[in-house]
């Protein structure tokens, strides 16, 4: 990514073919991996719900609108 002003940012993806379909599975942003961020949180929700609640959780997260954005203060 080429950020005005500042050095540009690595962003990389790990893919797979599922089916038909290619589908990423991780994101690298400037070496940091969503992946290996997300492991923990992901763990305790796996312990909580299984993996079956985990997907859950993450599609209903998915599902869920954006927060509001404060609006500016004048």
């Amino acid at each position: 990514m080429i950020q005005q002003g500042g050095p540009p940012i690595p962003i990389d993806y790990s893919m797979e073919k599922m089916d038909s379909a290619w589908k990423v599975y991780d994101v690298v942003i400037d070496g940091a991996s969503l992946v290996t961020t997300y492991r923990g949180t992901f763990n305790d929700q796996i312990q909580k719900g299984g993996i079956d609640g985990l997907v859950k959780t993450l599609q209903e997260r998915n599902r869920s609108p954006e927060p509001a954005k404060a609006a500016p203060k004048t």
